[in-house]
């Protein structure tokens, strides 16, 4: 695995009291007790990469740890309101994660150097509680040091709750962080990503649970030489050197940011335009191109732990608190059990875990994706994305070898046990393109395209195995054309008895159940029936005729409209048709970088019924037929670079 390192050209250690002090005592911080001999001390620090990075190779005090994420495409340092932190809570736990003792750090400054050491001090007699009179063993005095930077309102509640309820301590590690946002802009507890504005420190969790352990002194009274802020205990350094009572605690504890973020750029390289249809001549001109307008986010997940964890199948069962993700395991959702035996889909409660929902369940409980699944989705226009934040990681784009890409959001992590990777449970981005009459348009396509007015008499568009017709009239030229043994014959006409014609006086199929019979019923017969439309719309789907109506986008105008759907993929095996673990997922700390390469055919079409392949919730992710003191480390962003073929 391939990993790019960052080196700052000066590292300079500052020691001050970036932050307020607080007991680490379980939460009584007003004891109001100045007596050396009832606290004792630890050293705490903030190390951040900011600038050009401090030091984050594999193998240096502060580096990140090799095995950390499974991406080639190298590390991203992230913006400056990216790497902020202005409070720290720190939780002390035993081997099995039971809660010991907690403190917090208030107002940290900013230090561009990356790095802000402050002095806690911890009431003894919360230690007391835990030693209970014994020499500890080995592994009792190697504990976890979980560190949380930006702590939110709902962080510091459970974890001053396991300070006093005994559940709450040995189950505080399993707390779930809940979000909600709509597309209007509401969004609740916001601040895992820094607020509204994004500039007030992201949440930040530990990292790495091997990273975490600690080794505390093996009695009470060794804590008696940790009294005073000179000689405080340090948990990333040598504590009393050359002693027999050395403790070695080198090494920083690696903190990660709890969001992942997406990013995108044109990929067209002409406006977000593509060439989808030629004309049937060999090296025939480009007749239709789709420029893609809007795109969409769905399927974000409300909840997700605090403390991220892995397993071999992607349940909770033996889940390793803080553990490496590889290749072969699986990071761990709240609602892995839930996706895995898919009752989300079969009891269509998609609101219940995802904001952005990917379709609307209707009154009769029916999924569908309509208009009022496309108004809950949170939908950008293009053009302002790509007006917006540059990602400014000079050195992750040395030489422009990527591109420009812009921020488009930050979103929260969604991962999906085994085969159960489908779409009603995926984050995915929809794109919405409009199909234009290329230079090379003429006839009934360009009238069709440049004329579109979005009502009801504007003609149907027909694509049918990659060739696109305006009007049924062409559709049964084509098929006449092709003859009465081709497959093209029969998805027009079924297996008549008569002889079809085409021309000013056609004779038309009389199979009942052909999709040529349904239309002369209703565009010959009854023209103002939306039931016998319905029935003609069902014959040619199942015929494998995809339909374009034309319609009026509030932005872009009268046209005709395509959507594009891509499930966002986090280890890419770059095997369609055979699903890997966490191949489609979003994981926190994660950059995906988004940018469609190609379009070579038409997407789905705007309304369900005209589509012979719709978008269907128990559909799996992976298809053939793809459309498109101590020291605190923030980690880079792990980057994701997706190219999306369509």
């Amino acid at each position: 695995m391939k990993k790019k390192c960052w080196i700052a050209g000066v590292l300079v250690m500052i020691v001050l009291a970036g932050c307020s002090r607080d007991d680490l005592n379980n939460g009584d911080n007003g004891l109001g007790r100045d007596d050396s001999d009832a606290m004792v001390y630890m050293n705490v620090a903030v190390q951040l990469p900011v600038g050009g990075g401090a030091s984050a190779c594999s193998g240096t005090d502060s580096g990140v740890d090799d095995t950390y994420g499974t991406s080639d495409s190298g590390q991203e340092i992230g913006k400056d309101h990216e790497n902020k932190v202005t409070d720290i809570l720190l939780v002390l736990a035993d081997r099995n994660n039971k809660f010991i003792a907690y403190g917090e750090q208030h107002d940290c400054q900013e230090i561009k150097s990356g790095k802000v050491s402050t002095t806690q001090k911890i009431d003894k007699s919360t230690l007391s509680d835990f030693y209970n009179g014994r020499t500890l063993s080995e592994a009792e005095r190697s504990v976890h040091v979980y560190t949380f930077c930006n702590p939110t309102a709902a962080l510091k509640t459970v974890v001053a709750n396991a300070a006093t309820d005994e559940t709450s301590k040995n189950n505080w590690y399993n707390a779930v962080c809940r979000m909600s946002e709509t597309a209007d802009g509401t969004v609740e507890n916001g601040a895992i990503w820094g607020g509204a504005d994004h500039q007030q420190g992201f949440l930040m969790a530990t990292a790495s649970a091997t990273r975490s352990l600690k080794t505390i002194p093996a009695t009470f009274d060794d804590w008696n030489s940790y009294t005073s802020v000179d000689k405080a205990f340090n948990l990333s350094g040598v504590n009393n050197a050359n002693s027999d009572k050395e403790i070695d605690n080198r090494g920083d504890i690696p903190v990660e940011r709890v969001v992942a973020r997406f990013d995108f750029k044109d990929g067209s390289g002409n406006d977000n335009t593509y060439d989808v249809i030629k004309s049937g001549d060999e090296g025939g001109a480009t007749v239709m191109q789709v420029q893609l307008q809007k795109m969409a986010l769905v399927n974000m997940s409300k909840e997700f732990y605090y403390l991220r964890r892995v397993s071999d199948d992607g349940l909770n069962d033996n889940a390793v608190i803080c553990g490496t993700e590889t290749s072969e395991n699986y990071v761990v959702d709240t609602d892995a059990a839930d996706k895995q035996s898919d009752v989300i889909i079969s009891t269509n409660t998609y609101d219940k875990y995802f904001n952005f929902c990917l379709g609307h369940v209707n009154s009769q409980g029916e999924w569908a994706i309509d208009v009022t699944a496309r108004n809950q989705w949170y939908t950008s226009d293009i053009k302002k994305v790509l007006q917006g934040d540059d990602d400014n990681d000079n050195d992750w784009n040395a030489g422009q070898t990527h591109g420009d890409y812009k921020i488009w959001r930050y979103v929260t992590e969604n991962t999906i046990p085994g085969i159960a990777q489908k779409n009603g449970v995926t984050t995915g981005i929809v794109f919405k393109g409009k199909m234009i009459a290329a230079d090379g348009a003429e006839g009934s396509l360009a009238a069709a395209l440049n004329g579109a007015t979005g009502d009801a008499d504007d003609a149907i568009l027909y694509a049918y195995s990659n060739n696109l017709y305006v009007t049924w009239v062409e559709v049964r030229i084509a098929a006449l054309q092709a003859g009465v043994d081709s497959e093209f014959y029969k998805s027009v006409f079924g297996s008549p008895s008569n002889v079809p014609v085409a021309g000013d006086s056609p004779v038309y199929s009389d199979d009942v159940n052909s999709a040529d019979f349904k239309w002369d019923a209703w565009h010959n017969g009854d023209i103002e029936n939306n039931e016998v439309l319905s029935e003609f719309k069902k014959a040619a789907t199942t015929a494998k005729f995809t339909m374009y109506q034309s319609s009026v986008d509030e932005v872009y105008g009268a046209g005709y409209y395509c959507y594009y759907f891509y499930w966002n993929r986090h280890n890419d095996n770059d095997n369609d048709g055979v699903m890997a673990p966490m191949e489609f997922a979003v994981v926190r700390n994660n950059v995906y970088k988004l940018a469609v390469t190609k379009i070579d055919r038409l997407g789905h079409p705007r309304i369900t019924e005209n589509d012979p392949d719709p978008v269907d919730p128990e559909e799996p992710d992976e298809k053939g037929d793809l459309y498109l003191s101590m020291s605190v480390e923030v980690l880079p962003w792990v980057v994701r670079e997706n190219n999306i073929d369509f």
